[in-house]
């Protein structure tokens, strides 16, 4: 054998060792992950309104600085129903993924009457 023949040689990979991953386990991601997502972004949008509230009152009379707090104020708070909206979607996901959006009483997590 030449060194170009053992160069070329194919070495399978080794098989892929593990579980799969299951379908609660997948919405409980997504639930985990929205919900830390949605915490930031609403922090984000706290933060913003308190910016916003700042640079308004900062203004004094000067009109075209008044108008960009208010601009800020109103664009925060479109944005954090956003992101309320956003994470209420994901949770229905999510939800509905488990199957615990279509119980109808549950008791430690746990889906009694469905």
């Amino acid at each position: 054998m030449s060194k170009l023949e053992i160069s070329q040689i194919i070495i399978p990979p080794p098989p892929v060792q593990g579980r799969g991953l299951t379908l609660s386990e997948f919405g409980q991601l997504i639930a985990i992950v929205g919900s830390f997502l949605q915490t930031i972004a609403v922090l984000l949008a706290i933060i913003a309104i308190i910016v916003s509230g700042i640079m308004y009152m900062k203004a004094g009379a000067n009109p075209d600085s008044a108008k960009k707090a208010l601009a800020w104020f109103k664009n925060a708070l479109i944005g954090a129903f956003i992101i309320l909206a956003v994470g209420l979607i994901i949770n229905t996901i999510a939800n509905i993924v488990t199957r615990q959006f279509f119980c109808r009483f549950s008791v430690f997590g746990q889906c009694i009457i469905q």
